[in-house]
C-alpha cells in the first residue's frame, strides 16, 4: 500500500429498523480475519450522531432533514474518512485477502461492475461504487464530495425522480460519478477496477447464489480480493 491511507476500516449499520444480521457480523469478520494490524470501527446509531455533533455539527440540520435514512448512512461515511481517513465497506462485502495491494494513492473508490450502469446517468463518466472508498483524512476530492451531499438546495425534485433515482443522485454513486466528471485534479483519484473488488455483477450474484457457477466465475475469483453480495438491504 504505497500511500499514506490510515490502517482503519469503517463499517456502519443503524439498527433502526433490524439489528446487524448474522450474515453480515460473519462478513465482518473477514475484513478483521485479513487485516490484522488494522483497528476496527463499527459505529452505530449512537456513534454516528456523536461524529456529526462533535465534529460537523454545521451539517447536522441537513443530516437530519435527509428524506431517506439511506441518505444519512452514505453522508455519514464521506465525512468519517473525510475527518478520519480509512477504508470504508459496507457489510455486504466479503474480504478473501488482503486489499492493501488494490490500494493506490491517497483516496480510491471502487467501479462498479459495467452491467450496472443506468440508463439516466452521464454515460461518460466512470460508474462509481460508493460501498468501497479508501482515503487519506481531508482529501480534497472528499471535500468536493462533502460539499455535494451538503448543499443547501438539492439540484433534484423528489417528485421528478423515483425513490432508487434520487438517492443515486442525491448521496450514492451517480451524485459520486457527477462529482468526478468535474473535478480538475482527477489524477488524485484512483478508480479500482472493479475486477479486484466486485468480480461478479448484481446478477452473477443472484445466479451464484442458485448454484450456477462456471469456470471463468472461478478464474475471476483468483485476481480479486473481496466480493461485493449486493444485497441492496438501502434499497428495501
Amino acid at each position: 500500500m504505497n500511500n499514506q491511507i490510515p490502517k482503519i476500516i469503517h463499517q456502519i449499520w443503524s439498527d433502526i429498523y433490524e439489528p446487524l444480521p448474522k450474515m453480515f457480523q460473519e462478513l465482518g469478520e473477514t475484513w478483521k480475519y485479513y487485516h490484522k494490524g488494522w483497528k476496527y470501527i463499527f459505529w452505530n446509531d449512537q456513534m454516528m450522531d456523536q461524529f456529526i455533533n462533535n465534529y460537523f455539527p454545521v451539517y447536522a440540520d441537513l443530516f437530519h432533514r435527509f428524506a431517506y435514512d439511506v441518505q444519512r448512512w452514505d453522508a455519514i461515511r464521506y465525512l468519517i474518512l473525510y475527518e478520519m481517513g480509512g477504508l470504508y465497506v459496507d457489510f455486504d462485502y466479503e474480504c478473501i485477502e488482503s486489499v492493501e495491494d488494490v490500494l493506490r494513492g491517497n483516496c480510491c473508490f471502487a467501479l462498479e461492475p459495467k452491467e450496472h450502469k443506468l440508463p439516466f446517468l452521464d454515460s461518460v463518466s466512470p460508474y462509481f461504487n460508493n460501498a468501497f472508498i479508501a482515503a487519506t483524512p481531508r482529501h480534497p476530492f472528499i471535500k468536493t464530495v462533502v460539499d455535494a451531499v451538503f448543499q443547501k438546495e438539492l439540484p433534484f425534485l423528489l417528485e421528478s425522480l423515483t425513490r432508487f433515482e434520487y438517492i443515486l443522485c442525491t448521496t450514492g454513486p451517480g451524485m459520486l460519478s457527477n462529482v468526478y466528471k468535474d473535478y480538475a485534479n482527477k489524477k488524485d483519484v484512483y478508480l479500482i477496477p472493479a475486477d479486484y473488488v466486485s468480480p461478479f455483477s448484481s446478477f452473477e450474484i443472484r445466479s451464484i447464489w442458485r448454484g450456477i457457477i462456471n469456470e471463468d466465475w472461478e478464474k475471476r475469483l483468483q485476481k480479486a480480493v473481496a466480493v461485493h453480495y449486493f444485497m441492496g438491504t438501502w434499497n428495501k
